[in-house]
């Protein structure tokens, strides 16, 4: 009789959570339809290029060399679009024209200059990112050199 009972109770566990199962899946096919694909503003894009760019110096940098000279295209920095919550305000300008400036210093570094020179740009973007958009801060910190 226990065996009968247990088969019965395996049964019914097997029937119901076959239903549940498929109504999880179609809720799961309605999720899927509502899932808008996120497209990353021109200026993010931009971000990542130059983190990169920047992450390469470092490495030079590291091992004694001078970085490659900054790309011109970097500079549409003032004029890439942003994401939908954040503008190209006096703040922000000031903020790029600054980390300009201490790009040019890094471009004509020495030697004995260049990982001081560096390590003033990285701190340039993180005051920015302090103001606004503070999400990457942890990932450009780890650009300075020790």
């Amino acid at each position: 009789m226990k065996k009968l009972n247990f088969l019965f109770f395996i049964v019914l566990i097997s029937l119901f959570g076959c239903e549940i199962k498929k109504e999880d899946m179609n809720k799961q096919k309605e999720v899927k339809e509502e899932f808008v694909m996120y497209t990353p503003s021109e200026m993010t894009l931009l971000m990542r290029d130059m983190f990169v760019f920047q992450e390469a110096s470092k490495k030079l940098i590291e091992k004694g060399a001078l970085p490659k000279k900054f790309p011109e295209r970097f500079k549409q920095i003032h004029t890439a679009e942003l994401s939908d919550q954040f503008t190209h305000n006096t703040s922000f300008q000031n903020f790029t024209n600054l980390y300009f400036r201490n790009i040019e210093n890094l471009d004509n570094s020495t030697k004995e200059s260049v990982k001081n020179n560096f390590n003033i740009a990285i701190q340039s973007c993180i005051a920015c990112h302090k103001t606004t958009c503070t999400g990457p801060i942890t990932r450009i910190k780890k650009l300075l050199i020790e």
